[in-house]
């Protein structure tokens, strides 16, 4: 199927590793130019050279902290500097804040706050006057399941993930008359360095001795029994800032195999 983006210009936040960059890839297949940062720069150079040698296509890099409002402003002025302007964001880039009440700090509400909340809204108010200008536009927010369903395990990505569901929401409304897609994406658990870094607390909150314990555990409470892959996260990610998707904004899409039971 042909997506009919070839040549648009995009954006993809936290794209040196996991899902960001498997979203670069499918975007750099489909023809799409793509910038990616990160905040390891070394990791994110290697993360570029790879996709350009698998892909071919035109992929550019540049080191940011999406927790830094000034580094976002000099992530989007290189994007319009290299690409010639930006028609497709991918909020990608962000932290997962795992643990109850009783352990979560001030600090670490800040440290999400700032990487998801207000870098994604820094980000789409740098390139929404971009995408105005041409009447035409998609971004997507990846958000997550505890924004939808509280889990006192996920206490502070939960409060932030709903705060970003109702910016998803209001955003589609407030920008579909200039044809600006506004989505999001809110996965389960993927196989992805994130996942990792808080396993060993899972393996405390759910009294395993293990990783493989606590990913079996995990897994069960999905539909499909398994974890996702980064490429399965890729494709609808694209697919949502594809023409083929231009009837669908305001739309929270969930990829996590089945494991939020509710209606809507």
């Amino acid at each position: 199927m042909d997506l009919g983006i070839r040549n648009r210009r995009a954006i993809v936040t936290g794209g040196g590793s996991g899902i960001g960059y498997e979203t670069a890839r499918v975007f750099l297949e489909e023809g799409v130019r793509v910038m990616i940062c990160g905040r390891n720069e070394a990791k994110l150079n290697m993360a570029r050279g790879a996709l350009a040698n698998a892909t071919g296509g035109e992929i550019h890099a540049i080191r940011a902290d999406m927790s830094k409002e000034a580094e976002i402003v000099r992530l989007v002025d290189a994007a319009q500097a290299m690409l010639g302007g930006v028609d497709i964001l991918v909020n990608n880039a962000g932290t997962m804040y795992s643990g109850r009440f009783s352990a979560l700090t001030d600090e670490a509400l800040k440290l999400q706050l700032e990487t998801k909340l207000f870098g994604f809204m820094r980000a789409i108010r740098l390139v929404y006057p971009l995408m105005k200008a041409q009447k035409w536009g998609r971004i997507v927010n990846m958000i997550g399941g505890a924004g939808k369903e509280p889990d006192p395990y996920m206490f502070g990505s939960g409060m932030t993930n709903s705060a970003l569901l109702n910016l998803t929401k209001s955003l589609s409304t407030e920008f579909g008359e200039d044809n600006v897609l506004v989505n999001a994406v809110c996965p389960g658990w993927v196989d992805t360095n994130l996942w990792r870094m808080n396993a060993q607390g899972l393996q405390r909150e759910l009294g395993v001795q293990s990783d493989d314990d606590a990913r079996r555990i995990a897994a069960r409470k999905n539909s499909l029994g398994r974890f996702g892959t980064p490429a399965e996260l890729a494709n609808a990610i694209v697919f949502l800032c594809s023409e083929r998707a231009s009837y669908i904004t305001g739309v929270s899409l969930n990829l996590d195999g089945g494991r939020l039971k509710s209606l809507w």
